[in-house]
């Protein structure tokens, strides 16, 4: 029970992070992120498992094992949410809002995709959470069609602490089968959007080093993969793999935390 709720915690912490605008979230919300973890095999009854350990926990008078934990309630029903860690508790009611299938199936499938668990084991050997898509002032797409306004781009991952941006570099194939039915949909930038995805990787490279921030490109290909080239997980061994990649950003990170206990 105890390495559960570590691992609850944990979860819900990276959930945070990666979402720093997010005050108040409905536990049910983060069931994709639990099942990601592994602390639980699938979702029934629309968060039906996160919420049987809360239940557990209020029962034993043990909710503070989990210090995101607020609850709501309304007559005899309790709405179970997570609020990040020493915020203070919200003053009005949450307002609850139908969370689709297919927004819960789309958050389920980014959670367990290869670039996902690759960021979790660079997290795992920096012993850092990135912040994930993160977006910088500096590195913008093409200009709009009203010829002033650009979107920020994401990347990967970024930690801030080693000023350190990670990117997950996916098979060609795979890139051109998700745009291939859009290839002769031009952009605003008059090209099509595998193109377009090509330019602004080079983008990448190009600004983020002009300010001050490294890029390092993880690919596929670093790992044991099967006939789709998805990665053939084995924690232990990619984890090697990753911090063999990483071994300087490592180094700069243990020499960083040496020099603050100093």
């Amino acid at each position: 029970m105890n390495k559960e709720i570590e691992n609850i915690n944990s979860a819900i912490e990276a959930y945070f992070v990666n979402h720093p605008n997010a005050t108040i979230v409905p536990a049910k919300e983060l069931m994709p992120a639990f099942i990601a973890a592994g602390i639980f095999k699938k979702d029934f009854k629309n968060g039906k498992p996160i919420r049987d350990v809360l239940r557990a926990l209020n029962r034993n008078n043990q909710l503070s094992l989990i210090p995101y934990v607020h609850i709501e309630q309304k007559d005899e029903n309790i709405y179970w949410y997570f609020i990040p860690a020493n915020a203070p508790k919200p003053t009005t009611l949450y307002k609850q809002e139908h969370i689709s299938a297919e927004k819960l199936a789309a958050e389920k499938s980014r959670l367990l995709s290869d670039e996902s668990y690759v960021i979790d084991l660079c997290d795992t050997a920096l012993q850092q959470k990135s912040e994930r898509q993160k977006r910088f002032h500096f590195l913008l797409g093409d200009l709009h069609k009203d010829g002033v306004s650009q979107t920020r781009l994401p990347v990967d991952a970024y930690y801030k602490h080693l000023k350190l941006v990670i990117e997950y570099k996916e098979p060609q194939q795979t890139i051109l089968n998700d745009t291939i039915e859009k290839e002769e949909v031009k952009t605003v930038s008059g090209v099509n959007r595998g193109e377009q995805r090509k330019i602004y990787d080079e983008r990448r490279r190009v600004q983020l080093p002009l300010n001050g921030i490294k890029l390092i490109e993880i690919s596929y290909d670093a790992f044991t993969c099967d006939s789709d080239n998805k990665i053939v997980r084995n924690a232990e061994q990619d984890l090697q793999t990753i911090e063999t990649i990483l071994k300087n950003e490592k180094a700069a990170e243990n020499k960083i935390l040496n020099d603050e206990n100093e």
